[in-house]
């Protein structure tokens, strides 16, 4: 082998063609006619044509005759052969610390160009990129080696590209923690089902109109959570217990939920969902769906009606953050380990505290905070920021 720190002669192979059986296995028995140590390979198939690189070391004497012998195989299989001989020192290249994950339904050579642009500008190289997924989304990731920055400087550079030019990715840490357990954290209204559950039971009661203008009061910044929460819940008085159970069957879970949690769960990883919504609505949804823990507010209930009270504490924004790092301590996991992922204010210090804050579908001043965005529907998108097979 050769030694580290003296030059080594070695050759870069390019073999491409129409893919068939065999290729390799050929390229490879005539190498090992020689004394060659193959120190990189690669391949793949891009509409049926492979496209196959080798880079090898060897001594520099046999050099013509490899590449003679490369000249006949080329001429045997039909193929197009390249080789390039150099001597090159061992460069102490900085190995790729981040991946960047850009997914899409439609992926447009300009959501590359821009990102490229951007990590150009900090002097990022890009070691390597490949495909990922192809159905429902193409997703390609992003091998970059950027050692004066840290992976928030990244994020939040990149982030910008992504709210202006409407690109989906996420940048995330290049070890082996990418593998290892993972925590992640749910909201629950407009998140993993469709419906916020305060306006389905307003409408139960008759007061939509009025709950609706106290939301809007808040998002105006007017009130804060808990006030507005509590003015909501208010209206609810007198409703009977009954109509939980109506707005429960009345819940749609969001595109991708299911395969989302159950990914998630065949992979390893713990679930959770924290929530400004009601338990005695959700809790049968997350025990079905096999949800590792919860928390949400609790409605007050006196013979069968709600008293439009609260019990307990209001779970707003630092409730959401206390529960993610409550949750990943019980499971011994950190919180560079945790997905965070929701739509709304209220999300925001769960999203900024976790490893990988994810605004689905989120209000404009969420997505701008936030990392990482999903703009699309399907929730099973985050599997593809994760790294996991969608």
């Amino acid at each position: 082998m050769p030694n580290k720190n003296t030059p080594a002669f070695t050759g870069l192979i390019l073999v491409s063609g129409e893919d068939r059986p065999g290729i390799t296995e050929k390229l490879m028995s005539l190498l090992s006619e020689f004394s060659v140590l193959v120190l990189d390979i690669e391949q793949l198939v891009i509409r049926g044509r492979l496209i196959l690189t080798v880079l090898i070391s060897l001594d520099e004497s046999h050099a013509s005759a490899i590449a003679a012998d490369l000249e006949l195989l080329e001429k045997e299989i039909g193929f197009d052969i390249a080789i390039d001989f150099a001597e090159e020192q061992d460069s102490a290249e900085n190995p790729a610390n981040l991946h960047v994950v850009i997914i899409s339904d439609s992926l447009k050579p300009a959501s590359i160009a821009v990102v490229a642009a951007e990590l150009s500008k900090i002097q990022a190289n890009i070691s390597a990129i490949r495909r990922t997924s192809s159905e429902p989304l193409t997703a390609i990731e992003l091998d970059i080696s950027c050692p004066d920055k840290s992976i928030k400087d990244v994020q939040k550079l990149l982030a910008v590209v992504a709210i202006s030019h409407k690109i989906d990715l996420a940048v995330e840490q290049s070890n082996g923690l990418r593998s290892a357990k993972r925590l992640v954290m749910l909201d629950m209204d407009s998140t993993l089902i469709v419906q916020e559950v305060i306006d389905l039971l307003a409408a139960k009661a008759g007061v939509a109109e009025e709950v609706s203008a106290i939301t809007q009061k808040a998002m105006a910044g007017e009130m804060d959570f808990a006030q507005s929460l509590q003015a909501r819940v208010s209206l609810l008085a007198g409703l009977n217990e009954s109509m939980l159970s109506e707005v429960r069957s009345e819940i749609t879970l969001t595109q991708g939920a299911e395969k989302l949690i159950q990914t998630l769960h065949l992979k390893g990883h713990k679930v959770g969902v924290v929530s400004g919504g009601f338990i005695d609505v959700i809790e049968p949804i997350l025990k079905e769906l096999k949800i590792d823990f919860y928390r949400a507010n609790k409605l007050q209930i006196l013979n069968g009606e709600l008293t439009g009270k609260l019990e307990g504490e209001i779970i707003d924004r630092a409730a959401k953050l206390k529960a993610l790092v409550e949750f990943a301590k019980n499971e011994g996991v950190q919180m560079s380990q945790t997905v965070a992922i929701g739509d709304g204010a209220n999300d925001l210090d769960m999203i900024e505290s976790a490893g990988l804050g994810v605004a689905f579908n989120a209000k404009p001043k969420v997505a701008a905070a936030a990392a990482t965005t999903i703009s699309g529907s399907d929730l099973s998108a985050v599997l593809l920021l994760m790294g996991l097979s969608n």
